[in-house]
This record gives structure tokens, sequence and C-alpha cells, in this order.
């Protein structure tokens, strides 16, 4: 019976998957052979043919990369060499979310059902909830700037800012680089000049040189606020409804690990204006150069 019901993975010649439940096999076998057996029986067996209740894995990737494997190589070197005695923070905009009285997966502890509405219409909205994360690397600290606007390079540079002027001078008050991790894709990408002009803009405000590394493309995963700060702020914020941005900032807020992660929040509800187009006659070529292998992924701003 499960011969008939099989089905294999296209990708991977081991794995296979039966598309009946327990109870849909106890009832065809007695269809079939006019005996009952038990769920929890077909369950043994099923244990025992090396079948088991899995959920499936985000791990097949969507694409490649030439110089996958040499870029890996490139940034971790450059975090082994930089975080000696200079700051490695690993940025990113995390899932946006909607403010208002709508369904959020996950469950937290209440006296009652907490009551949404019954469907998530946009209209039934209240805003955007945008949040910006910067991963210090080496204090294992997070720093969380939620918009209500848009995700551009001009939020980016705020934040950078923010983060700059209000901790990281003072926690390396002798550091004269910063290396910036960070994927390919969104307001970040290595194939937008404004981010490259936005950049170059911190770094002339702090006098700081700038090593920034794009992750290649499909594989943003790899960056480490993703599995360092995101996954735990995810955590953190499971069940709860949203309903004002004070809500979102005292939930991230409770952020923390056993590890020693603490997540700072803030709101920067400016308005920020998307489609500025940059030129790349508009990027200063005297204040930049590129890495000489993977130039696209791989530059260096000069203040």
């Amino acid at each position: 019976m499960i011969e008939r019901y099989k089905a294999g993975s296209p990708t991977d010649q081991g794995v296979y998957w039966i598309s009946l439940k327990p109870y849909s096999i106890a009832k065809l076998f007695e269809q079939e052979h006019h005996i009952k057996i038990s769920n929890q029986m077909i369950k043994r067996l099923l244990k025992e043919l090396g079948y088991g209740y899995r959920k499936q894995t985000k791990q097949l990737a969507t694409g490649s990369y030439a110089h996958r494997d040499e870029q890996f190589r490139a940034i971790c070197s450059l975090v082994l060499l930089m975080s000696l005695e200079s700051p490695v923070l690993s940025i990113d905009c995390k899932k946006k979310e909607r403010l208002g009285n709508l369904y959020r997966d996950g469950k937290c502890f209440c006296t009652q059902a907490v009551k949404v509405f019954d469907h998530d219409y946009e209209h039934l909205s209240e805003g955007k909830v945008i949040p910006h994360g910067i991963y210090d690397v080496q204090a294992n600290k997070g720093y969380i700037s939620i918009g209500g606007s848009s995700e551009t390079a001009d939020f980016i540079l705020d934040n950078l800012l923010w983060w700059w002027w209000e901790y990281g001078i003072h926690q390396y008050p002798d550091a004269k680089n910063i290396l910036l991790l960070c994927d390919s894709g969104g307001a970040n990408s290595y194939r937008h000049h404004i981010f490259k002009h936005r950049i170059m803009g911190f770094a002339k405000q702090t006098g700081l040189s700038v090593i920034v590394c794009h992750y290649p493309p499909y594989c943003s995963k790899w960056n480490p606020i993703e599995h360092r700060l995101f996954s735990q702020v995810h955590r953190a914020m499971e069940g709860v409804v949203l309903t004002s941005y004070d809500t979102v900032k005292k939930t991230i807020e409770q952020t923390s690990t056993t590890t020693g992660l603490t997540v700072v929040v803030r709101l920067n509800l400016k308005n920020y204006r998307k489609g500025i187009k940059i030129d790349k006659q508009d990027i200063d070529k005297n204040r930049i150069s590129y890495h000489p292998k993977i130039p696209l992924l791989n530059y260096r701003i000069y203040p």
C-alpha cells in the first residue's frame, strides 16, 4: 500500500514521502483486507520503515553565483581580520509587519483568547512596521529601528548614523575602519548606486573607512543578523497583536538570550521618499576601491 502512494524527491534519491495520513491508511487497509488496524500501530510501522512526521525545510537554492565560494572565503577572512580592532556590523531589514488588530502566528500567555479580525484585508491595517536591524558581531548586541514609511537607502543611512553617534563611537573610540555585512538585494543591493552614495555620506560624516561585503545572491540566510538576531526577535514577537508602534517597540526590546544577546530599539517614523535615482557618475571614484576578483560584492569607501 505504501508503494502505491509513495512519492520521491526530484533532487534526492533517498527522500520519499507518502500522501496519506495514518487514519487514511487504516481506512484503506480495512476496505481492502477487512482488518482494522489502529493509528498507533500504523505510526509504529511507518517509523520502522524510516518514515517520520516532518515538515519541509528551505534548503534548496533558487539560483547560483559563479564566485559563491570565493566570496564566502573573502568574508570569513575579513571578519577574522577586522574584528581584532574594528566593528563588524551585519545589517538587514526584517520581514515587514502590519499594525492593527490583525491575526499573527504564534501563541502567548493570556487570560482569554485575543479576538482579532477574521480577515487580513489591507484596509484593516493601521500602518506598516519596517524593522531595520544592525547586529554588532563582536558585542552580540542588536540595534533595531522601526520605520513606518519605506525601506530605502536613506533609511539605512539614518540608522547607521544613529548607531554610530549613540553607541558605536563610545564602544569603539579608536576605530578607523568598519566592516558592513549585508545581502545582495533590497535597499542595500550591490546593484544600486544610491546605496554606495549613501555609504559615502556615512563615511564622510563619521571619518570612518567603510568596507562593504555583500553575501552572494541566493545566500542572504548566511548573513549573521538573520540567525543571531532576527530569529530571536521573531520568537519575542510571536502571538503578539501589533496594535501600535509602542507595542512593537516594547515587544522587540524584550528580546534576549542566555548567551547575552540584548536589543536596543528606537522608533524612526520619518517619511522616506522612494524612487530616488543616483547615476554612476555621482559616485566619487577617488573615494572607492574595488576587490580585484569580485568587485561587485566587495569594495572599500574612504572618508
